[in-house]
């Protein structure tokens, strides 16, 4: 499939979806949709939009934002196994990231070791993780099942 030659995106959506997109780690809004778009791109809210502007007026509030498209910023070894890490990372969200990630297919032993490796406490929960830290684990954890 071919890219399109976009440099950015601008798009009026739910607010609360808009402060899905644009959290950062460690607030109540920041998920596995906050990693997917922000790891291709820098996001910002432009501005609110009231219910009042609409007829009917639907509701909820809107937002507008602006996506402005960029190469990832951390080297991910497998796009496929990063991402597969954040979801697994939120799916269970009052998990730690040690239990949380379980499932990826590898050893406790092993596990455990990532841990050590990337200097990542396996206690935290995935909203804690910047997506640098996500890059670090997915890679160390592809280098482990490559085994």
């Amino acid at each position: 499939m071919e890219k399109l030659p976009l440099k950015s995106i601008i798009v009026m959506i739910q607010k609360e979806v808009a402060d899905r997109i644009v959290a950062k780690p460690g607030t109540k809004e920041y998920g596995s949709l906050s990693i997917l778009v922000q790891y291709y791109c820098d996001v910002h809210k432009v501005c609110k939009v009231s219910r009042n502007c609409f007829v009917p007026p639907p509701k909820v509030e809107s937002s507008v934002i602006k996506m402005e498209l960029r190469p990832p910023k951390y080297y991910v070894e497998d796009e496929d196994l990063f991402f597969n890490v954040v979801r697994h990372a939120f799916n269970m969200r009052r998990k730690t990231l040690f239990n949380a990630l379980k499932p990826i297919g590898l050893r406790e032993e092993d596990l455990h070791n990532v841990f050590i490796e990337t200097d990542i406490d396996e206690l935290r929960r995935g909203e804690t993780l910047s997506i640098e830290e996500f890059a670090k684990l997915s890679n160390i954890i592809y280098t482990k099942l490559k085994k």
